[in-house]
């Protein structure tokens, strides 16, 4: 690995031959949309000369919209098995956010960095997503992967929510949106904590839980994905996907290259207890990677 570079609040660690980049933001974030596509600008300008990889990701939540106030609990049903069509009123809505940020020249500026970029898209809530943060009202956790070449759009989002949120989360039941067949290859999508279903853990679930665990593996088999591309909303410790990163490589051997982009920030647990982001960056990828930490 080459030394980091810094200057400008930007810090860039680059691997020789990288396949995907990660955008690491290290302060609390709220996925204003002016500030993101501030951010994809500065990455822009400091990508490496001469690089290009498949993939940029960003964290959970990168980009975030106000809930439709005409969405309601009742139109919505069980959250848990909501129908198709609030469902694509969500994704359109996110589908728009990332539009607004790509605007203006920016998607061509990154097309000659990635093929393409993946966006955690929610809608704002009052608490991060954790495992920790009880998230009882009505929400969505979005994936959008914008092809930079085509100018077209692939969207998933979380299918398997904490035990804190499944009461409040739009969940995505279609597990065929986290398989990509993709000119570079096959490629899962994976929302926060849809990565913990390759916890060896997560098999004690019951009932739907159990359901969603074992369709997503098996689908995951079947699919053999190359790429698999983690979208966290924080990441602080090193151990917090470590089981499942593992578990999920020893399932699926077919996917070589692997990477989450959580944020570095936690407000509710002090900076001492945080592992240092060189540890933190290695335990949540395989493969060589360009990680912009910001």
């Amino acid at each position: 690995m080459m030394q980091p570079t810094g200057g400008a609040n930007v810090t860039v660690y680059r691997d020789s031959n990288p396949t995907i980049a990660r955008i690491i933001l290290t302060e609390e974030w709220h996925g204003n949309l002016d500030k993101a596509k501030s951010i994809l600008n500065t990455v822009s300008d400091r990508w490496p000369e001469g690089e290009k990889v498949k993939f940029i990701i960003t964290c959970g939540g990168f980009l975030q919209f106000d809930w439709p106030p005409s969405l309601t609990r009742e139109e919505i049903g069980d959250n848990k098995f909501s129908e198709a069509e609030p469902v694509n009123r969500l994704v359109e809505d996110a589908k728009k956010c990332a539009e607004r940020v790509l605007g203006g020249g920016l998607a061509e500026k990154l097309k000659e960095s990635a093929d393409y970029i993946s966006f955690g898209v929610d809608t704002k809530k009052n608490k991060v997503s954790t495992t920790r943060n009880y998230i009882g009202q009505l929400h969505a956790e979005l994936v959008v992967l914008a092809d930079l070449k085509k100018k077209s759009f692939h969207w998933s989002g979380k299918s398997y929510p904490t035990s804190h949120q499944e009461n409040g989360l739009v969940r995505i039941q279609d597990l065929t949106s986290h398989f990509l067949d993709l000119d570079v290859g096959k490629t899962m999508i994976l929302g926060c904590h849809d990565l913990t279903v390759f916890n060896p853990r997560s098999k004690n679930a019951g009932g739907w839980r159990k359901k969603v665990n074992e369709a997503f593996r098996k689908s995951a088999i079947e699919q053999k994905p190359i790429y698999a591309l983690h979208h966290p909303h924080t990441t602080v410790k090193r151990l917090t996907w470590w089981n499942a990163w593992q578990h999920l490589h020893k399932t699926l051997p077919s996917v070589k290259h692997y990477a989450g982009a959580g944020t570095y920030f936690e407000a509710y647990r002090k900076g001492a207890k945080w592992d240092p982001i060189e540890e933190v960056r290695s335990a949540t990828k395989i493969g060589n990677t360009i990680d912009f930490i910001i």
